[in-house]
């Protein structure tokens, strides 16, 4: 197999947006159906967006009328797979994880936020996750579900204290896959990189804002499959909703750029990534998704031809 994991050349950010940036423009084409599948490389990588039920996603990317029980069926024509975060406020009866089966094709993939109980408070989070683990069965039945998040607040520091919780969190998970975000810096040490090895347990690598206590988006790989999310880049807002929406970013083709070569490390092992979008304020999620999709698409078609 030929490697495809060559640095982006130095024009290629002119080449990029001298042959599609012009679509960003142009709304329509940039969300015209495609055919979802994985971008292969050595390993497979989705790309996706964490949500797809949002209201200010109509127009932007769902067009305008189209009933909101047909947004998850038009969403998987254009993505592979998606990142499913309202469990973390509570859990929908297994009818709902039925339906998300029945309305995707065979070989679309879900991941599954964990229950806040289990992630933002000190309670016993054994029911609640038992809840989670036996609604969320038709996905894993279907062959659907490839994993589970679990996403940390800041004042979740590390301790052998945090580390038994994640243990505990593991054992409750069972054979499920389990990827764990942290929101502070202070987890990113070799120790916590064999804990999780350890353990099974996948780390995920962040985009956030540039401040003090936040980790950075450093590559580190706990398992076969790698998990990146992209929250944007808002430092004014990320401490001060009041100041605006933190999810509110819209990621320049510089800064995408720059992520090529670490997605080539992540892809480096022939393994599976997967890339989500988490900046959904009015559908800037699904713009970069694509923005990506394509500038990884582009990279690959130079790289094969040099």
């Amino acid at each position: 197999m030929s490697d495809k994991s060559v640095q982006p050349t130095e024009n290629y950010v002119d080449v990029f947006t001298n042959s599609v940036n012009s679509t960003y423009n142009r709304t329509n084409l940039l969300f015209d159906e495609e055919t979802p599948k994985p971008i292969q490389r050595l390993g497979k990588i989705h790309i996706g967006t964490s949500g797809y039920s949002f209201n200010d996603w109509q127009g932007p990317f769902y067009p305008k009328g189209l009933p909101r029980g047909k947004w998850l069926d038009y969403y998987a024509q254009h993505f592979s797979a998606v990142e499913i975060n309202a469990t973390y406020y509570r859990t929908p009866p297994l009818a709902t994880f039925q339906s998300m089966v029945d309305r995707t094709p065979d070989d679309f993939e879900f991941w599954v936020k964990v229950p806040g109980l289990a992630t933002h408070t000190n309670d016993d989070f054994s029911q609640s996750v038992q809840q989670f683990i036996e609604a969320i069965k038709p996905l894993s039945d279907a062959g659907k579900l490839k994993g589970v998040l679990a996403q940390f607040p800041p004042y979740f520091r590390r301790s052998v204290k945090s580390q038994d919780k994640l243990a505990c969190l593991k054992d409750s998970i069972g054979e499920t896959r389990l990827a764990v975000e942290f929101r502070h810096k202070d987890w990113l040490v070799d120790e916590t990189y064999v804990f999780l090895t350890d353990h099974r347990i996948m780390y995920v690598v962040v985009d956030l804002p540039d401040l003090p206590d936040l980790p950075g988006s450093e590559i580190h790989k706990s398992d076969a499959v790698s998990y990146v999310r992209f929250h944007g880049r808002n430092s004014r807002t990320w401490n001060n909703t009041e100041l605006g929406d933190r999810y509110d970013y819209d990621y320049s083709t510089d800064e995408l750029t720059k992520w090529l070569p670490r997605i080539a490390e992540l892809d480096a092992e022939g393994s599976t990534a997967y890339l989500f979008f988490n900046n959904c304020h009015a559908g800037q999620a699904v713009k970069n998704a694509k923005m990506l999709r394509q500038m990884l698409e582009l990279e690959i078609n130079m790289s094969s031809e040099a």
